[in-house]
């Protein structure tokens, strides 16, 4: 994989991946003083929602007195899932129609980051658009709203 040089790069920095934190270490005081982690791989089986598997053997400590934690889309809120009663993809995702955004539940859309998981916002505000269309459609019976196939909104 090649990824992008930034500034880090120049002043040396190294990137890792793959790696689980199993524990935050601190002196007698409380202090943070470092991580102890695991590299990880992704076991996929079909029909089934991805396992993240620890590498036995690949236990590491790393010294540090700061840690930044930056977290991602982790799925659908389950609670909003649960009571609508709608279905779910392996991946945690709701399952939607491509062609129009519907769910498993009559009236319920599905979205953005909700029916493909984590994405770029312009997926979203796409989506976002194209199924307002069909909402819009499932509650007059039709809709004036632009699609994407309109040439309005752009390909992506």
């Amino acid at each position: 994989m090649r990824l992008k040089t930034i500034s880090s790069h120049q002043e040396d920095a190294e990137r890792f991946f793959s790696i689980s934190t199993k524990a935050f270490l601190e002196d007698k005081e409380g202090c943070l003083i470092g991580l102890k982690t695991i590299e990880v791989e992704w076991v996929f089986k079909t029909g089934e929602r991805p396992e993240l598997r620890e590498i036995e053997g690949t236990e590491k400590q790393w010294d540090c007195n700061l840690v930044l934690l930056a977290l991602g889309f982790a799925g659908a809120e389950k609670i909003l899932v649960e009571q609508f009663g709608l279905e779910m993809d392996f991946r945690t995702n709701i399952k939607a129609s491509t062609a129009d955004y519907k769910t498993s539940v009559k009236g319920v859309f599905a979205a953005g980051d909700m029916r493909r998981g984590q994405s770029l916002i312009v997926w979203a505000i796409s989506e976002g658009r194209e199924t307002v269309y069909h909402i819009d459609s499932y509650l007059k019976g039709a809709s004036n709203l632009p699609l994407k196939s309109d040439g309005d909104l752009p390909r992506i």
